[in-house]
């Protein structure tokens, strides 16, 4: 259980000591949460520019917490900084780079690695795949298509694995991946065909050999509830495995070894007015199958 009943969390990520990292939707701070169960503050509210946390994303060589920051408009900060992919040097927290999304950007979502360190970011008010590539002092459009383009949410969870990217859009309810080029370059744009459609899909974990762990988050209504599925993709196919159900309105989950931990975001309290105060916020460690670890 998070101390701070006002906290409000919605990404979260794994450092390689187990120590993981969310950050406040509501307050714009990152919290770090040790291995023992302990909660300490990490990033301060507004450092470096922080709103609203959503995604944050250890980097592969464990220097580096990237997070996105939004302003979706409920936040105590709101106003203050306009969206970008922040980061933070993760042995002190100091502010190492602020990248603020292009020209019609809104709402920098999640984010995932590529091999090369190329970080990727969804845009959840456009159907926009920005990249952030090493060295680089800015993002770029790494993928957009007008096919993409709906209504409210849109592109949310996203993971790479094997060659491909593959990412959810929450509103639809869908799964897509994208081939990667030699150069690093988007390539070309396939539907994964799914047995029903993802109420709220949300966050997205690779686990290899063509299996995810994707969070359901249940809607924005008030009462919403949520599940963890288990995707197993074969070509343009995926079928699913429910491996947790009347989840608190999810919205991401990490993996350390056979454990999967799960914010119960509930952002059903935020986004309805009729759902009043929310639960205490809870991270869930479930265990992991032994098809999906």
């Amino acid at each position: 259980t998070l101390p701070d009943p006002a906290f409000a969390p919605e990404g979260i990520s794994a450092a390689a000591d187990g120590s993981l990292y969310s950050g406040s939707l509501k307050q714009g701070r990152i919290v770090r949460i040790m291995p023992d169960g302990s909660v300490t503050d990490f990033i301060a509210a507004g450092a470096n520019g922080l709103v609203s946390v959503l995604g944050t994303h250890v980097s592969a060589d464990n220097q580096s917490l990237y997070a996105c920051s939004s302003d979706p408009g409920f936040g105590d900060l709101t106003g203050s900084a306009k969206p970008a992919l922040v980061r933070f040097n993760l042995s002190d927290g100091s502010a190492d780079g602020r990248f603020e999304l292009p020209e019609g950007g809104f709402i920098c979502n999640d984010i995932a690695e590529m091999p090369d360190g190329t970080m990727l970011v969804t845009d959840s008010f456009a159907p926009r795949i920005y990249a952030l590539r090493p060295g680089a002092t800015e993002l770029e459009i790494w993928y957009e298509s007008a096919d993409l383009q709906s209504e409210g949410f849109n592109l949310n969870g996203i993971a790479y694995s094997e060659g491909s990217v593959y990412f959810v859009r929450y509103t639809e309810g869908l799964l897509y991946r994208i081939g990667v080029k030699r150069n690093g370059d988007a390539g070309r744009l396939r539907q994964i065909e799914l047995p029903r459609k993802i109420n709220g899909a949300d966050g997205l974990e690779a686990q290899g050999d063509g299996k995810f762990i994707l969070v359901e988050g249940g809607g924005l209504q008030a009462g919403a509830r949520g599940a963890i599925l288990g995707l197993d993709v074969k070509r343009n196919k995926a079928m699913i495995t429910v491996l947790a159900d009347d989840v608190n309105v999810p919205t991401t989950a990490t993996v350390v070894g056979d454990a999967l931990y799960v914010v119960e975001g509930q952002l059903d309290h935020l986004f309805d007015p009729s759902a009043g105060p929310a639960d205490p916020y809870r991270i869930l460690k479930l265990d992991l199958p032994a098809s999906f670890q």
